[in-house]
């Protein structure tokens, strides 16, 4: 049995990157480490197949795992797990946001490869939308990070200290 902890936010967040950071140290032994991008392509779906993409790259990270735990970076919310066939072998799962302040955000977007298409107010909109629903709906998380202020370190030892715990 596998626990999973999916730590979602909004692109330009830092989710990636604190994955990374967290893959790199090698403090969480028990643990592999996935961007759903490197698992699956979401521009291979489309609104009507939307749970698919993350019933496939779970899978493969499932597969990919061997015997260890999974930690997930992803944008996927507490309410779509319902709607995911999930395979048995998933014994927990902890939601982690992260956020940050909207002129942070607006600041990260503008700043990424502009061959990322992160940069149109359209896109940047659309995130600070997703992340106030995120904010609003933060009881539904196991932890709430607001790193608007944190550097990757902080937010990764934060992401640690949480998943240590509940290894106890």
């Amino acid at each position: 049995m596998k626990k999973i902890v999916f730590i979602t936010a909004v692109s330009g967040v830092g989710k990636s990157t604190v994955c990374e950071y967290i893959k790199k140290n090698k403090r969480l032994d028990k643990y592999e480490v996935f961007d759903i991008d490197d698992l699956e392509n979401v521009n291979d779906y489309n609104n009507d197949t939307y749970n698919l993409f993350y019933e496939n790259a779970i899978s493969k990270a499932l597969k990919k795992s061997g015997n260890k735990n999974i930690i997930m970076a992803s944008s996927i919310n507490p309410t779509d797990i319902d709607k995911i066939n999930l395979s048995e072998e998933i014994e927990e799962i902890h939601m982690i946001a992260i956020t940050c302040s909207d002129e942070e955000l607006y600041k990260r977007l503008k700043a990424r490869d502009p061959e990322r298409n992160c940069g149109s107010d359209n896109f940047i909109n659309n995130h600070k939308n997703y992340q106030n629903w995120i904010l609003q709906h933060i009881d539904l998380y196991h932890l709430h990070i607001d790193n608007t202020n944190n550097d990757v370190e902080e937010t990764a030892n934060s992401i640690i200290d949480y998943i240590k715990n509940i290894d106890k």
